[in-house]
């Protein structure tokens, strides 16, 4: 199926889909006066429970460097904790203050009931469509390039 839609149509259907994603997450943003980086970050630790500052960089697929100062914007906001790792003295473990949780929790409250009143007035069938695509997206959109290395 896939190679039955001409590419430029393909581009504009990832262009539309990447613009309502772009605009769904600015305004979380603008509401919520957190970058993109602070609440992936929160949900990611709330996720975790906790990790080690070289984890976050890794997961975030940015410096460590990047990733200090981003925690350390967000300590200063009392929206994460650090501490020592008790393995490692070297190393600094990072997990999300009660402040953050509470902060995080709403983002996520906000996004399930504007996500419900959108899909309030939807087919059962489009709405199954729509979660079954969003359950593959992290497969679909990898960017591990393995399909790529697989063909060279």
């Amino acid at each position: 199926m896939l190679g039955s839609i001409p590419r430029e149509q393909l581009d504009e259907i990832l262009f539309g889909a990447l613009q309502a994603i772009y605009r769904f997450e600015r305004a979380k943003v603008e509401r919520f006066g957190l970058t993109y980086e602070q609440i992936y970050l929160l949900q990611f630790l709330r996720r975790q429970g906790q990790a080690a500052m070289g984890d976050i960089a890794a997961e975030m697929k940015i410096p460590v460097s990047t990733a200090t100062r981003l925690i350390d914007r967000m300590e200063k906001r009392r929206l994460l904790q650090r501490r020592q790792s008790r393995g490692d003295k070297r190393s600094r473990i990072v997990q999300i203050a009660a402040e953050g949780e509470n902060l995080v929790r709403a983002v996520e409250e906000h996004t399930f009931a504007l996500l419900l009143s959108n899909l309030k007035n939807r087919a059962d069938t489009d709405i199954e469509g729509v979660i079954r695509t969003a359950r593959q997206l992290k497969e679909i959109l990898d960017t591990q390039d393995t399909q790529l290395k697989k063909e060279k």
